[in-house]
């Protein structure tokens, strides 16, 4: 499922890839028109009150991410696959690849090639990821969205 945030919630889109869930980030202020040919039509997420006019839009109300993506809860919570939660570049919205530790040694502050043994990277971007303290808050958020 591809959940589509508009440009005032870039931030919810980046909450959303942690989650492993498929979310582009327009810019906009509407559904491109190139989604209209999608054989299962996203989710267009937006603040905007007026002139949405999409079957599938979720107005969101709050201004917190945290709140929002609670806000969203019932609809993620059946696209949450486990095994997908923060593999996805928080950038480029695409699946991240493991990469040996030894070839991102001069790409990371010293102390992070130190303190940790596995690390991933975007394909695209070249972004480089490990699991640092973030992911215990994004765990217990996870959690809450999971039970709810």
């Amino acid at each position: 499922m591809k959940f589509v945030c508009d440009a005032m919630l870039g931030k919810l889109a980046r909450y959303l890839r942690i989650l492993g869930l498929d979310a582009d980030y327009t810019g906009g202020a509407g559904l491109p028109e190139h989604y209209n040919n999608d054989v299962e039509p996203p989710y267009f997420l937006t603040r905007r009150t007026k002139g949405t006019h999409y079957d599938r839009a979720i107005i969101i109300k709050s201004e917190k991410t945290p709140d929002q993506i609670r806000e969203i809860g019932e609809i993620i919570r059946p696209y949450i696959n486990p095994q997908e939660i923060m593999n996805r570049c928080i950038e480029c919205n695409v699946g991240l690849v493991d990469v040996d530790k030894m070839d991102v040694e001069q790409l990371v502050p010293e102390f992070i090639f130190h303190r940790y043994r596995v690390f991933r990277m975007c394909p695209r971007c070249r972004k480089i990821y490990w699991e640092g303290s973030h992911a215990e808050g994004m765990a217990e958020l996870v959690r809450e969205i999971m039970e709810t």
